[in-house]
């Protein structure tokens, strides 16, 4: 997953104007500016806590402010932009600061992305003015000619830029430049030549900015940023090239106001293991993944593994990188010599077999020397399925002990479970004469198997049988008047005590999830579901659907006799229920509003209307209604039409 973890590769003890060069041998730096200037730190990843720490490398003077950072393959320098007069530094394995020029040509505006070219030739700059809000963008490339001791520039425009992004970092492999949109949280693509960006993949991703990218050896891109919807700039990143996904790896140390570069430009080697938990005299294969990105066909290079004692190596699977397999006498040694090994990634993969009698855990690294002192002299292998970088690749070795009575033995009803007899490499064979490592229990009964691993024999019974009947019942679906309550509870037949989980899809948040009964206000159509664990551990589900009847049921007279005998003096609205009526209104023939009240309800008589316009009685005639009526959930019904007043 990772042979990484650090934001600035270190490289070589070749003495370039009196600055003591870097080694290139895997790890990752970044700049961190504190109160008022800025520091140097190697990243780490902690192997108790696995998380992100930074150690201080001495030596960097105060007073700097940098930003925009490569890492330089062809002399081992860090190059970077002192952003308190634009100028360029480069930066020795002491932490020693030598300025170079100060770039007084070139646009002002804050650099804050920058990485050197594949080839060493350019440190290339990206710049925006000093809006970084939302909707800010890069506007232009820099290129620094670091071949050149005068240190020529020119520039390159991004036309029609939409992102903007804090740092990129070129692929060892390809050459491609990518970097990470703040705006809408995206990988990108930045074509250097032409000044072109594009897209990669689907927005939205899981990081609201990224401070710094960088590659490591393998071609694996990755990035230390800001989670959406935090504060802070702690966050490990794993970053798909193809896809433009982000995961998460792992958090650390806050790291705002930081600029961060690596040196891919070397040779590494993980080691992964399959299986990881063996029995004695089974096979395990190792796959050992070379990658050569330091520019450079390697040869005469020596390839040894020293596995455990009572390891044999059995067969070479395939070797892609040549050699000659050194005779040493002893099965558990893997050793070539005079091998080459070309540029980018291939597998070395082997079969090893573990002996009899072994039993514990069984951590080893391979390692492979003549590398040139530039890139460290030798490397170890990294277990990629850790965090932890450079660390060894583990098997774990256990006696061959079968035990299916330990594992489940009750069959709820309708339901199937899986035996497991162990772990892969061993043949097995079941009661029915079936070879796989599990079994499918789909009846009760009783199950045998037999396990062989070449040394050793295990077998086991036992015997399954059928929980007794679970059945649960949220009655037939059913209808409800829209805004009332219905109280739900499951008819259960069974042995308790039981758990209740009620599907929290379609509750609302105050509803309790676990409880046996619980009241539901639905105001559309909706299906609720309920899950019972009983006293056994199984389970059962069941719907309901609550259909809702979004009818007003209101009666609306067409007449009524405002005479003050007491009998049909009100023109009102009349129900089955007292729906709220947000407004109530009556109109002339001709439009005028002579009436209206509000927040009333239905069968409110004395709030309808008593014929009058104010303080005058109307005459006799045809006139207009219009009511608006208010549902539970809000939503609103406007009914209209028209009364016959009569004297």
């Amino acid at each position: 997953m990772l042979r990484l973890l650090v934001f600035l590769m270190i490289l070589p003890p070749v003495f370039i104007s009196g600055q003591e060069p870097f080694v290139c041998a895997g790890d990752y730096y970044l700049t961190l500016r504190g109160t008022g200037y800025s520091e140097l730190f190697r990243i780490n990843i902690d192997p108790q806590t696995k998380l992100v720490t930074f150690n201080r490398v001495d030596g960097l003077t105060d007073g700097h402010d940098l930003n925009a950072m490569g890492y330089r393959i062809t002399d081992n320098l860090i190059y970077v932009i002192d952003q308190q007069e634009t100028t360029l530094v480069s930066i020795d394995a002491t932490g020693t600061i030598r300025p170079l020029r100060v770039l007084s040509e070139i646009p002002v505006k804050r650099y804050f992305a920058g990485a050197c070219t594949p080839d060493g030739n350019y440190l290339v700059l990206s710049g925006s003015p000093f809006d970084f809000g939302i909707g800010s963008s890069n506007d232009n490339l820099i290129f620094i000619d670091l071949r050149d001791p005068s240190y020529p520039t020119r520039e390159v425009l991004l036309r029609d830029n939409p992102f903007l992004f804090f740092d990129m970092a070129f692929d060892p492999f390809t050459g491609i430049c990518y970097a990470y949109d703040r705006n809408i949280g995206q990988l990108i693509t930045v074509n250097i030549n032409s000044g072109t960006v594009a897209p990669v993949g689907a927005s939205g991703q899981p990081a609201s900015s990224m401070g710094t990218l960088f590659f490591d050896t393998f071609g694996n891109l990755y990035g230390y940023g800001r989670p959406t919807g935090s504060d802070f700039q702690n966050t490990l990143f794993a970053i798909n090239k193809e896809t433009g996904d982000l995961t998460a790896l792992t958090m650390g140390e806050t790291a705002d106001r930081t600029d961060g570069c690596s040196c891919p430009f070397t040779i590494k080697v993980s080691k992964d293991a399959f299986p990881r938990n063996a029995v004695p005299c089974t096979e395990v294969t190792y796959t050992f993944v070379l990658a050569n990105a330091s520019g450079v066909v390697r040869e005469h290079l020596t390839f040894s593994d020293i596995m455990p004692e009572g390891f044999e190596v059995i067969d070479i699977i395939d070797n892609p990188f040549g050699g000659t397999r050194r005779e040493t006498g002893k099965p558990n040694e893997l050793i070539f010599d005079d091998m080459l090994l070309p540029l980018g990634v291939d597998s070395l993969i082997v079969k090893v077999r573990i002996g009899e009698g072994l039993e514990g855990h069984f951590p080893n690294q391979a390692r492979l020397d003549n590398l040139p002192e530039a890139l460290g002299g030798f490397t170890l292998s990294d277990d990629p399925t850790t965090l932890v970088p450079g660390d060894p690749t583990s098997v774990w070795v256990t006696p061959l002990d079968v035990d299916l009575r330990g594992q489940n033995r009750l069959l709820c009803p309708q339901d199937t479970f899986v035996l497991t007899a162990g772990p892969p490499g061993v043949s097995y064979r079941w009661h029915d004469g079936s070879v796989e490592a599990t079994f499918v229990v789909s009846g009760a009964g009783t199950y045998f198997v037999e396990a062989k691993s070449g040394c050793t024999i295990s077998f086991d019974t036992i015997v399954v049988e059928s929980s007794p009947n679970l059945e649960v019942s949220l009655g037939p679906d059913r209808e409800v008047l829209i805004g009332d309550s219905i109280l739900l509870v499951p008819d259960i037949s069974g042995t308790g005590p039981y758990s209740y989980k009620w599907d929290e899809t379609n509750l609302s948040a105050s509803t309790c999830e676990t409880c046996p009964e619980i009241y539901v206000q639905p105001f559309v159509p909706t299906t609720y579901e309920v899950a019972v664990t009983d006293g056994f551990g199984c389970m059962v589900i069941d719907k309901v659907e609550i259909l809702v009847d979004r009818n007003l049921y209101v009666y609306i007279p067409n007449a009524f006799t405002p005479n003050g005998d007491g009998i049909n003096d009100y023109f009102f609205i009349a129900g089955r229920f007292p729906y709220p009526i947000r407004t109530f209104e009556i109109y002339s023939r001709w439009g005028q509003r002579l009436f209206e009240n509000k927040k009333i309800m239905v069968n409110s008589e004395f709030e309808g209307w008593n014929g009058f316009a104010g303080d005058q009685l109307m005459t006799p005639g045809v006139y207009v209604w219009k009511a608006v009526f208010e549902f539970a959930d809000g939503s609103v019904v406007t009914e209209s039409g028209d009364v016959t007043l009569i004297r």
